[in-house]
């Protein structure tokens, strides 16, 4: 039994509806206006000023004096150059951005460095009746700019204003059908010519109404809405009303803008209460924007066309954008009951939807909300009609739906797939579930029911079942490998079953995927590369698919369509068609696409679903071209900005830059790859990042490459550094110059302090040998002084042996002498006197005889280096006796050892030692034998 146990709300497929809340772009709430550039960047009259937006991020610009800005208008305006001849164009296009708000208007230009910059047209005109005046529209014509408040309108030939009076309180004023139209409150429409107003046929009935939008109608009509009057049709003077279905619900939310949509005529009707209507030119609705479906505000304030189709709404609270020219149609809504979808049929009518809250069921391509089906409530994995029954693997069983409620099956849970297999004339069914494979087959009443779980095979959850050619199967385990099996015809048993291991057999097995490919061959993914069976099913790899720089998984489709989906959109390929991409993030890991009926792809997502139709004409191209340069700035001052075209020379000061880049595509996740060629040519990772920055750059030309991930086309961006005086070609000259004058200089210092060194090394050797001869010659006279020593010593014992034998000597003499004397004492005269006094004279004359004297002085003058002459000198008054006295003191005599060598007696030794200290003037203490050692 289907019941409703959510409240009801309207559960339409619309196309995608995306949103912008102040919150992102950081301005006012209120959107009064909209346009769009030739160059596709949006623009909104917001409250707090003109908002801009390049599909990447926001900028508002507020007026001078902070205005609400109430419109908005694009124009290129074509200014005399004057280089033109030169250049062979008369004239150059300037991109404006025509704005209006409380007692001024002007317009925004684009600089070269991409930034606007604003001009004041009604400060220079100075009409006093700005002063009070409000513009509330701007129009545009082939000749004029109209600038148009409650009561005065402004017209600007690109050079002068003029001031035109109104015949009363106008609304708004349009262009059509070639003609200037304007609504004056209480008096119908007017036809401005030149300067007049001329009143439009047939329009007087709509004086007491307030027009809220007058535009080109099928057959050359005029189609013109009221704010709560309907609609009405204007056709060569002739006013009718046009009813259609929605007419009372129009004049209920109060129409306050319109537009004709270029793709198909279809007419938006923007309310004030209930959001956008969208209806055919034949008047039937086709879809509703509300806060219902998505939108976020019920009060639209503008709507405007782009150039690719899509819809843009300014609401009081927001920006709303609608993909009207999107082949895909999503299913969304506020209260949202599906939650992330898994499985999809069409029976009987009505599509059912698996998701991980249950079964829901409504008309297809109806407006109704979702109905769920009772009993199925949880993880649904499968839906899969087979002669017009319904089946469903359900976490908790296998069912089959019906029209009345649902029948349980089987026990098996978990039943991922269902696959049907030629049995004879019959068909079984084998499903791959959480445990194992099992068969279901009809029974007499051609009714679904269980049969048998296939016998030898491995109990394992079998998330995917393919079977090829040769009618072996095929089988994805859900998480880790991937198996080959052979079955009966009945399918009751498994006659071989294999397991195919990594690395040898394929690369990973986790996340191993088995897909039915075109003329029904097998594919393999594993490890992100795809392989196929060859005739002895060995696995190798496949050809069928290009290399990708992401990651991608490959399904397939209808009558030779299949696609590749990656992260985050889904790439379709249809025989004879180009590539279409399809900006889709299906459910991670259970990424779905199903075929539901010869039109329509049933694509799940994580909240809710998507169509496509696939017999559609080939849509434009959303992303025709490569993302667009929008701001390089100094990344240390980024007020300070440079040219976005052509070949700018930044300053050689700058060398950080940030670089700001945009697709201006809208409604999609964008992302994008860049490399800035002259520093590296790797390219980068995907970012959704709209800048990049760049520090340390060095003086040379530089390429900037953007790329996105819509198309393969590349956006280049040439620029240069200029050098510092000390990067230039003659700087460089000068430091190789300064550098070979400083290496010459060097080489010279370098050979100088060498030849110093060289020189310091050889008196340093000289210095050695000097010292080392110094030192042998201090040797030799060490060792001469020792031998002089050793002389000296030999001549003091042969001195004093001298002075012994005279010693000795004078004793004999005179124990001779004293014995001579005592021989003539008793011999008497016997002694001849003669004699006697010769031999005794001769005695007395040896004693201390003056010969020996001389030989020994001569020997003591050898042995003590003259030592008389020094002794002279200092005491030249020194008697000859007193320095025999102190040359026996040198030789350190004892005083009776002296005695005999002066030849006196002991008594008068120690008398001249008293005298020759006196006369020295020695103390007593002092000691004489030592003084004459010092001397």
């Amino acid at each position: 039994m289907l019941v409703t146990i959510f409240r009801p709300s309207l559960a339409q497929e619309t196309p995608p509806l995306i949103n912008y809340p102040a919150s992102l772009y950081k301005a006012h709430n209120q959107n009064w206006d909209m346009s769009q550039s030739a160059d596709d960047i949006i623009y909104s009259a917001n409250s707090d000023g003109l908002l801009e937006h390049d599909g990447a991020s926001w900028k508002l610009y507020p007026l001078p004096d902070g205005q609400i800005v109430r419109a908005a208008l694009y124009d290129e305006h074509t200014s005399e150059q004057p280089g033109g001849k030169v250049l062979n164009r008369s004239a150059q296009a300037e991109q404006r951005i025509y704005v209006g708000g409380f007692s001024e208007f002007g317009y925004w230009k684009k600089e070269a460095d991409g930034q606007l910059k604003y001009y004041s047209l009604s400060k220079k005109a100075g009409f006093v009746s700005l002063k009070t005046e409000e513009i509330w529209h701007i129009l545009k014509t082939p000749r004029y700019i109209y600038f148009q408040s409650f009561s005065v309108i402004y017209r600007y030939d690109g050079k002068n204003l003029k001031e035109i009076k109104s015949p009363g309180n106008i609304m708004f004023m349009r262009f059509v059908r070639n003609r200037v139209l304007v609504q004056s409150i209480g008096r119908g429409i007017y036809e401005l010519k030149g300067e007049q107003f001329e009143p439009l046929t047939g329009t007087e009935s709509l004086s007491p109404t307030i027009i809220s939008s007058i535009l080109p109608f099928s057959n050359g009509g005029i189609l013109i809405s009221t704010t709560k009057h309907g609609l009405f049709i204007w056709q060569n003077g002739t006013l009718i009303p046009w009813n259609i279905a929605i007419s009372e619900d129009l004049k209920r939310n109060i129409v306050n803008r319109a537009i004709v949509m270029s793709r198909d005529s279809s007419i938006v009707f923007g309310t004030i209460q209930n959001g956008v209507y969208v209806v055919s030119k034949n008047g039937v609705l086709r879809y509703q924007f509300n806060k219902e479906t998505g939108l976020q505000n019920n009060t639209v304030l503008a709507l405007k066309e782009d150039a690719r189709q899509q819809l843009w709404i300014g609401l009081d609270q927001g920006i709303d954008m609608v993909k009207m020219s999107s082949p895909i149609i999503a299913y969304q809504t506020s209260d949202n009951p599906l939650g992330s979808t898994y499985a999809a049929a069409i029976w009987r009518g009505n599509l059912y939807v698996g998701s991980n809250k249950g079964v829901f069921v409504k008309k297809w391509l109806s407006p109704e909300p979702f109905r769920p089906v009772r009993g199925l409530e949880g993880q649904t994995w499968a839906l899969k009609v087979l002669d017009d029954q319904l089946l469903c693997g359900h976490n908790d069983a296998t069912y089959r739906i019906e029209e009345n409620g649902i029948t349980k099956i089987s026990n098996i849970n978990g039943g991922w797939i269902f696959l049907p297999v030629k049995y004879g004339r019959d068909t079984l069914l084998l499903q791959g579930a959480y445990v194992g494979l099992h068969v279901y087959k009809k029974d007499a009443k051609g009714v679904w029911t269980y049969a048998y779980p296939v016998k030898n095979s491995v109990p394992i959850p079998i998330r995917q079942i393919v079977r090829d050619h040769a009618g072996t199967f095929w089988l994805g385990h859900a998480y880790r490998g991937l198996f080959q099996t052979k079955l009966t015809p009945a399918l009751d048993s498994a006659l071989l079953w294999k397991e195919f291991k990594a690395p040898q057999d394929l690369p990973s097995e986790f996340s191993v995927e088995v897909v039915q490919w075109l003329n029904g061959q097998v594919r393999v993914r594993s490890g992100n590369a795809f392989f196929q069976p060859d005739p002895s099913g060995k696995l190798i790899t496949s050809s069928d698919f290009s290399k990708e720089e992401d990651n991608y998984k490959v399904r397939t489709g209808l009558h030779g369509d299949w696609f590749k989906v990656f992260i985050n959109r889904v790439a379709f390929y249809q025989p004879g068609k180009e590539t279409r991409i399809l900006p889709l993030s299906l459910v991670r890991n259970s990424e779905t696409v199903v075929p539901l009926s010869e039109d329509y792809y049933f694509f799940c997502l994580d909240n809710g679903y998507a169509l496509y139709n696939r017999k559609t004409r080939d849509e434009q191209n959303e992303a025709a071209g490569p993302p667009a340069i929008r701001k390089v700035a100094n990344l240390r001052n980024l007020n300070e900005t440079f040219a976005v075209s052509g070949a700018p020379s930044l300053p050689a000061e700058v060398r950080s830059l940030r670089i700001a880049f945009a697709l201006p595509v809208y409604g999609q996740n964008v992302q994008y790859k860049y490399r800035l060629k002259g520093l590296t040519d790797q390219w980068s990772e995907w970012t959704d990042q709209s800048f990049v920055e760049f520090t340390n750059l060095e003086s040379t030309d530089y390429i900037f490459e953007i790329r996105s991930n819509l198309n393969d086309t590349i956006g280049t961006y040439h620029f240069g550094v200029k050098p510092y005086w000390r990067e230039t070609l003659f700087a460089k000259i000068l430091f190789a110059v300064i550098i070979a004058v400083a290496l010459a200089a060097l080489i010279v210092y370098q050979e100088k302090r060498l030849a110093r060194h060289r020189r310091k090394l050889i008196e340093e050797q000289e210095e050695k040998l000097r010292q080392q001869r110094l030192s042998s010659e201090r040797r030799i006279m060490q060792i001469q002084n020792e031998k002089l020593q050793s002389d000296i010593q030999s001549k003091s014992q042969q001195l004093s042996n001298v002075a012994i034998n005279v010693v000795k000597k004078n004793e004999i003499l005179e124990e001779i002498r004293d014995e001579l004397k005592q021989v003539k004492a008793e011999m008497g005269q016997q002694l001849p006197n003669i004699h006697y006094q010769k031999l005794l004279h001769s005695i007395e004359r040896n004693v201390a005889g003056k010969d020996d004297w001389v030989l020994f002085e001569q020997n003591f003058d050898e042995v003590h280096e003259q030592f008389f002459k020094r002794l002279r000198q200092i005491y030249p008054t020194i008697s000859p006796s007193e320095l025999r006295l102190a040359a026996c003191l040198r030789m350190n005599l004892s005083t009776k050892e002296m005695a005999p060598v002066l030849g006196i007696s002991v008594r008068g030794v120690e008398i001249k030692r008293y005298r020759l200290r006196k006369k020295l003037g020695l103390d007593n203490d002092a000691n004489l034998a030592q003084f004459m050692m010092d001397i």
